[in-house]
């Protein structure tokens, strides 16, 4: 694998439930590949031999005392009961870094369909797909709020949604910062952050509301937000949506696979509506996740 087994191979995997007939050993020496390199840190794919594939996430900043971290990461293991969340299978602490894994999912993510490979991957990614994980991504966040006031996402962008092989949805990396001490000093992606999160620790439903609205808006238009994928790059989907709408026809706003389609023109037009909500710059003019999802599923009825 791409770390060292030795600072880390006294400690043990932790499985949720019965476990899958691995050991952390087994893991640290598997082939493993790089996936990417996220806000919290790297993401391997990690192959055993005669097991599927597993994700594994490897953080090394700011680790909580092993007691706390415990506790925290069994909430966190609790609230991954939603068919839209990715469940995390296992995690390890270390004194200097924590493992996490999850099921690999060999579609890959939302941002890899619709930004990667030069555009060519958006084919799959017809209207009523995009408005099935509008719905879905909505409804797992609108799940994980509904557990407390202080239980949010907290990084919500399209490189955490995933995909399985029949295009169904699977949120990711929830909740991760309540596993990292108060001091992690980490910088959400500009493009998806809202504007009155400054630390990943700072983050709430509100702010969650404002990152899904961005990414609906990644959904309609095909356009990355910025800094998503690389510094400088990008737009700033909120404010170019409103300046689009000074400046052009409302069609010009949508992705051009989303404006040929016929028939639903009226509800490309409520969504983006919806999306303008979601990022409004003030936290409490902002909609509720769980209103979100039911507007999506009122509008989309067609396909749920």
């Amino acid at each position: 694998m791409a770390w060292s087994p030795d600072s880390i191979v006294k400690s043990k995997l932790v499985f949720f439930g019965d476990g899958d007939g691995y050991e952390l050993e087994d893991l640290l020496r598997s082939t493993a590949g790089v996936l990417g390199k996220g806000t919290f840190g790297t993401s391997y794919k990690s192959e055993l031999p005669e097991k599927s594939a597993v994700a594994v996430k490897r953080l090394k900043i700011g680790c909580l005392p092993v007691d706390e971290f415990t506790e925290r990461v069994h909430e966190v293991g609790k609230m991954m009961t939603h068919e839209n969340l990715l469940p995390l299978k296992a995690y390890c602490w270390h004194h200097t870094e924590i493992l996490l894994v999850y099921d690999h999912m060999s579609m890959g993510s939302l941002a890899f369909r619709l930004h990667g490979n030069e555009g060519k991957n958006k084919a799959s990614l017809n209207w009523e797909v995009r408005t099935s994980i509008a719905y879905g991504v909505a409804n797992a966040i609108q799940s994980l709020h509904a557990q407390g006031s202080t239980i949010c996402h907290g990084n919500i962008r399209s490189s955490n949604v995933f995909l399985t092989n029949f295009l169904e949805v699977r949120v990711s990396e929830f909740c991760l910062a309540r596993l990292l001490s108060p001091d992690s000093k980490l910088d959400l992606v500009p493009g998806y952050r809202a504007p009155e999160v400054t630390g990943p620790h700072q983050v709430s439903h509100q702010s969650d509301v404002y990152s899904f609205g961005v990414l609906l808006l990644e959904l309609l238009t095909g356009k990355a937000p910025l800094d998503a994928f690389a510094r400088n790059n990008g737009v700033d989907l909120p404010n170019w949506v409103r300046a689009m709408f000074r400046e052009k026809p409302i069609c010009d706003v949508f992705d051009s696979t989303l404006a040929k389609a016929e028939g639903n023109a009226e509800q490309l037009v409520q969504l983006l509506q919806v999306a303008i909500c979601c990022t409004f710059q003030y936290p409490n003019k902002r909609p509720s996740m769980a209103a979100v999802a039911d507007q999506i599923k009122k509008t989309c009825s067609l396909w749920f």
